[in-house]
């Protein structure tokens, strides 16, 4: 028998060619083909007809580097930022803000029909934000060398190579303020850069967290050392010249990987955490605490969770990867009675004092995997409503096996990851849950990113 020759890419490194962008890749680039073989172009969007360089080639597919816009899309704008073209924080700036929208919500239809298999998912439009800027409330500043001297920014897309900023559109103003502060104190200071290829240098990052509801700043230096030299001074200079800030804190990572934190974080001045509040619940954010970084949208994501989950007083809940009780802290307000597990001890610890803060006495916060106490809990009582609000990877199978064997009637599974959501939506199909629906939250505007609330349902005698 003779075997069939695998068909050749009909491009190769290196070749320019004109191409028309039909569509955008999962992770915000522009798609198009050559020959019916696919492209990926970055800064790219459907309508434009762009010459590009081909920089990559694959066996299914190529990239490439977008040189000219010969034809320009409608959804096209203009970026407003200096540093769109470098900055790898922001995949669709250039992009109208209501067609990034309906890309995300296709994102996950496409997810759901392709890896999921389902027929005609029902997937609402995205909720998108009034006024999509200035929304972070965190940001990391990695520290890196520019024009002889330290410097903060941001890195360059598909590197670590730094593009110094002065300011950035999508965070809060009180971080572009600190950015503006604390870029020539390092120099002042002599607070050098690090330098992860010799495992030297001081500073590797600057952690600012702000609390919207006080006006409020968080102040975290990443450094490689325990020691920060002319501390005195420029502590001084932060007070000045930044009245908003109430903490400054310290967390030393002697890592030669490119994670950002160390094990040990100190408060070298100030206090221990922030206030914010959503809901008109009270949440203390410390300076290791995960807290959505879109205050606004996490109301909204909040409000969701408890809508679908349509808990009555004295019902029993669980939220799986609970994290610091967001969550958690809203099902108790609508009256659940809440067990969270989460693998994070020092989550845990924040998700009781946040339940403190708010006098929601109904909660019951577990340290440990998901995977592995989950069965426990089930074994203690039915469960009316389950939260599953996992990390990008998705849920471990186990933790999906146990949801089905316990039969509990209504599922809450939220996810940034439209991939892994589809795949244990089916999962959970297969094991006699129904998906009714899917609400998406635009949590992270400009950028290809989309959270998303499913409501899965079922009966207890199926």
């Amino acid at each position: 028998m003779q075997v069939q020759e695998r068909r050749r890419p009909p491009i190769k490194v290196r070749d320019t060619l004109t191409i028309e962008i039909e569509g955008l890749g999962h992770a915000g680039e522009g798609v198009g083909r050559t020959n019916g073989f696919a492209v990926f172009v970055a800064d790219a969007i459907p309508g434009d007809k762009a010459l590009i360089r081909i920089d990559e080639v694959k066996k299914n597919f190529g990239r490439g580097t977008l040189i000219e816009l010969l034809q320009i899309s409608t959804q096209r704008t203009d970026p407003g930022c200096e540093v769109s073209k470098d900055c790898g924080g922001c995949q669709l700036r250039h992009m109208e803000y209501s067609a990034q929208l309906k890309w995300k919500q296709q994102n996950i239809i496409d997810a759901l029909t392709r890896i999921g298999r389902f027929t005609n998912p029902l997937v609402e439009p995205v909720i998108g934000m009034q006024s999509p800027k200035h929304y972070r409330n965190k940001v990391h500043y990695p520290v890196g060398a520019s024009k002889g001297k330290s410097a903060l920014g941001f890195y360059k897309k598909g590197s670590h190579q730094l593009v110094p900023i002065n300011t950035c559109h999508n965070v809060h103003p009180l971080c572009n303020k600190a950015l503006q502060v604390i870029g020539p104190l390092l120099h002042k200071y002599d607070l050098s850069p690090y330098n992860s290829s010799v495992g030297k240098g001081l500073l590797r990052h600057v952690i600012c967290r702000v609390s919207t509801t006080n006006n409020e700043l968080m102040v975290i230096l990443v450094t490689n050392d325990e020691v920060i030299p002319h501390f005195d001074g420029l502590l001084k200079d932060l007070q000045t010249s930044l009245p908003e800030m109430v903490t400054l804190a310290q967390n030393i990572n002697h890592s030669r990987s490119r994670v950002v934190l160390g094990r040990k974080t100190n408060i070298l001045w100030g206090e221990p955490y922030l206030i914010e509040k959503i809901n008109d619940l009270k949440f203390a954010i410390s300076p290791n605490s995960f807290f959505q970084v879109n205050s606004l949208q996490a109301e909204v994501l909040g409000k969701q969770v408890v809508d679908y989950a349509a808990l009555g007083a004295d019902s029993r809940a669980l939220d799986c990867y609970s994290g610091t009780g967001t969550l958690a802290l809203h099902l108790a307000k609508a009256g659940a009675n809440v067990i969270g597990v989460e693998v994070v001890a020092d989550a845990v610890r924040d998700a009781v004092l946040n339940a403190e803060l708010n006098g929601l006495h109904k909660t019951d916060f577990r340290v440990g995997q998901v995977e592995t106490v989950l069965a426990e809990i089930l074994k203690e009582g039915s469960v009316d409503a389950a939260v599953l609000d996992p990390p990008r990877k998705g849920c471990e199978p186990e933790v999906l096996k146990n949801v089905i064997e316990a039969k509990i009637p209504r599922l809450v599974y939220v996810s940034c990851n439209p991939s892994s959501l589809a795949r244990d939506l089916a999962l959970l199909g297969e094991g006699g849950y129904k998906l009714k629906e899917i609400q998406p939250i635009d949590m992270f505007p400009h950028t290809s990113h989309v959270e998303a609330v499913a409501l899965l349902t079922r009966s207890r005698t199926i």
